[in-house]
């Protein structure tokens, strides 16, 4: 059962992949891919007015401008790539392409998160049947499946979600077994923290879980998480959140507007 495990599942993992990408570029629009593709274009504007001007007034002005922009700098590349091909496929508009070559890119860190539901699986359970049935029920259940083939705010947001959720796991099991923790994952984790939160802002409740997690340990992890962990990874976390940032960018103009003074 093992031999034919290694051999099935990823078989099973690479048409599910390839399926999957045709689908997502066959699903159609939802009616809010527009808007969240302006969203983005309005972002980008007020940047480059930004270091233009040192203004962002039609941000500012932007009835949604709190609405996070982050996954576009995931999707952004498979934009720029497939938009034009796809469009040319489906025969559509080049703009109808570049909504739908989002797709390929929701779909993709949906599968990649499959993969980090599959290492969470192995950390907590080292059986080898159960972490395969595991990843098969995650990327198979029909809702989040259906989903990841177009929404482009929850399924990002999930994902990522699960993502963190492998590296504070990992973080804690280093603890926990050597009394120390890689620097590397750290970071890893607090970059990761910062982008789901540009994804979505309600990210921010990600550090109840890692308080759960860390309740739910012996008082020595706690001292030891405390100590060496968490001060470096709240200040990382808000150190790299991106300049769409509202407040930083408030603070930005501020300091630019000095520059700007005649």
């Amino acid at each position: 059962m093992r031999l034919n495990l290694k051999i099935i599942t990823p078989t099973i993992l690479i048409i599910y992949f390839l399926l999957g990408i045709y689908l997502s570029i066959n699903t159609g629009i939802s009616h809010d891919e527009f808007h969240e593709q302006l969203n983005w274009e309005i972002h980008i504007k007020a940047i480059y007015e930004f270091f233009k001007s040192g203004s962002y007034d039609n941000l500012l002005n932007y009835k949604d401008r709190y609405h996070g922009v982050g996954f576009h700098l995931f999707s952004q590349p498979f934009q720029y790539i497939f938009s034009t091909p796809i469009s040319e496929y489906l025969v559509i508009s080049k703009y109808g392409g570049i909504l739908l070559s989002k797709h390929i890119a929701i779909f993709i860190i949906f599968f990649v998160s499959g993969l980090f539901f599959y290492k969470i699986c192995r950390l907590l359970i080292n059986n080898n049947l159960f972490c395969n049935l595991s990843i098969l029920f995650y990327l198979f259940y029909p809702y989040l499946f259906g989903h990841s083939l177009f929404n482009p705010k929850d399924i990002p947001f999930l994902s990522l979600w699960v993502i963190c959720t492998y590296f504070i796991i990992k973080i804690l099991k280093e603890l926990y077994c050597k009394k120390k923790v890689r620097t590397k994952n750290v970071l890893i984790l607090s970059f990761l923290t910062s982008y789901l939160i540009s994804i979505r802002i309600t990210g921010i409740l990600i550090f109840v879980e890692y308080l759960v997690f860390l309740l739910d340990n012996d008082c020595v992890l706690l001292k030891l998480l405390v100590e060496n962990v968490l001060p470096p990874l709240f200040d990382m976390s808000f150190l790299v959140l991106p300049i769409l940032d509202q407040q930083r960018l408030q603070l930005n103009r501020q300091f630019l507007s000095l520059f700007h003074q005649k």
